[in-house]
């Protein structure tokens, strides 16, 4: 009997689930797939080249970074995590210190071991009640580039995997006043542009270089993502070499194709598209905010708390902080009984994403399945604080330089005090709860427990979990 190849699994989950996650697409809806090998060519005569454009892909940038609100615009076949190395790498030099929020991707500490950079770290705060990563106070990043004068560059993640602004427009000024560069990934905030019910863009809000992930918000398909440039701060020859160093020397055109689809869509549909989806999403959101009990949606009322400038009302939070059920066990629900699939679930709260491409139908089953859900369960005050994903140490090492040192497994229990040698990193959403060179602290190792014995993935552990890379001597 034939084993089933990934692609039956792929399509048998398409027909089973629900998708409120990414990509933005939803399993392929309002995206045209017929045909895709035809247009999975390589750079001969007429078909340009991503690394030099010249032509058609030259046209497709110009016209998105029209539609995106941008100067310049650049097509990233490689996700984010291309254009953010290689922004880094345009604007710093080696032994540079760069000025980065904690909560940063992985990609960004990627960048630092890469061009052998010494980070400054900036915390951002933390959402008392559920232990959720919320905005960066403007004031620290001043009180850092006073500290440090020589930061080339300033970079921060707005809006946060839960949909958090910052607020860029203060922070932007700020980082000009000392003639240093910002780049914001703004991942997850594709969309903003196309309706007033989000915020407005990092662009819109003065930020030199933007990075958004298409695929994550919009139908694009995943890995397609696009860098714009706002700002004569930037080398944008010398940005064209790096992106042509840290991306494919093949291209995708059928990525490349994804992203001027999409744009086309955006253009023609638009208005139309976002209009119907934004009224679901208004009326989803009404009735979790006026029928949950026991759960609770994050809304609007964080906004101006925690240095929230603003909220994404597309990320549908739902905070289980002060019920008898973790996130984890609410996905589980979800996804056993309802058959819908959720982008992230943690101790304390889900996330669902949504999309122009989700059905009225899909929204209403989803919001039915909460109201439902929460009637079984029960409002509890659960005792203990509420532990940070991020690892808050006063001491830290050069990530570069510890990565030349020898290392040492040791169990978990026993790593308290002592250096990391390997990013610790709970998936999604990417952001490292240690990175290399930091003191291992007790609360990220109760933590790390804590998601261990809930199963959600950690990367970076060794022995089945059991184990954490030290650093013998610095």
């Amino acid at each position: 009997m034939k084993k089933p190849t990934l692609y039956d699994k792929l399509i048998k989950y398409n027909k089973k689930v629900y998708p409120l996650h990414m990509p933005g697409h939803k399993l392929g809806r309002k995206i045209n797939s017929a045909n895709l090998a035809k247009i999975d060519v390589t750079e001969v005569r007429g078909t340009d080249n991503l690394h030099n454009p010249t032509g058609i892909i030259s046209e497709a940038q110009e016209k998105a970074a029209i539609t995106f609100g941008a100067e310049k615009t650049y097509f990233l076949v490689n996700g984010s995590t291309g254009g953010i190395i290689s922004t880094i790498s345009t604007i710093c030099n080696e032994k540079d210190k760069i000025l980065i929020a904690r909560n940063c991707h992985k990609s960004v500490y990627n960048a630092i071991l890469i061009n052998n950079l010494e980070p400054i770290y900036i915390y951002p705060e933390i959402m008392e009640s559920n232990g959720i990563v919320a905005g960066v106070d403007p004031y620290h990043i001043e009180e850092n580039l006073i500290k440090y004068p020589s930061i080339k560059l300033v970079v921060i993640t707005s809006p946060t995997y839960e949909g958090f602004l910052s607020n860029i427009e203060e922070i932007a000024k700020i980082v000009h006043k000392y003639n240093k560069v910002l780049m914001v990934d703004e991942a997850h905030g594709a969309h903003f542009k196309f309706n007033n019910y989000f915020p407005k863009t990092s662009i819109e809000q003065g930020a030199d270089i933007v990075i958004q992930s298409t695929h994550k918000t919009l139908p694009a398909f995943t890995q397609s993502a696009m860098l714009h440039v706002q700002s004569t701060r930037i080398e944008c020859n010398k940005l064209q070499k790096e992106l042509a160093i840290f991306q494919s020397s093949s291209p995708s055109y059928i990525l490349m194709n994804s992203l001027d689809s999409c744009r086309e869509l955006l253009d023609r549909k638009g208005n139309k598209l976002f209009n119907k989806y934004t009224k679901d999403l208004k009326k989803c959101r009404e009735a979790l905010k006026n029928r949950l009990n026991n759960l609770k949606l994050i809304d609007k009322n964080v906004i101006g708390i925690n240095q929230i400038m603003d909220i994404d009302y597309s990320k549908i939070v739902i905070d289980c902080s002060k019920t008898n059920i973790t996130g984890v066990e609410l996905d589980k629900i979800l996804r056993n009984n309802y058959n819908i699939q959720v982008e992230l679930s943690s101790i304390n709260h889900i996330i669902a994403m949504t999309s122009i491409c989700d059905s009225r139908y899909g929204i209403k089953k989803f919001t039915k399945a909460l109201i439902e859900i929460d009637k079984q369960l029960n409002k509890i005050n659960k005792k203990g604080k509420k532990y940070d994903i991020i690892n808050h140490v006063l001491k830290y090492y050069n990530p570069k330089v510890v990565s030349y040192k020898t290392k040492t497994n040791v169990l978990l229990k026993d790593s308290v005090g002592k250096i990391a040698g390997e990013f610790i990193i709970p998936f999604p959403p990417g952001i490292p709860m240690i990175v290399p060179g930091e003191i291992i602290t007790k609360e990220s190792i109760i933590l790390i427990n804590r998601y261990i014995d809930l199963d959600i993935e950690i990367m970076g552990l060794e022995d089945n979990q059991k184990t954490i890379t030290i650093v013998n001597e610095v």
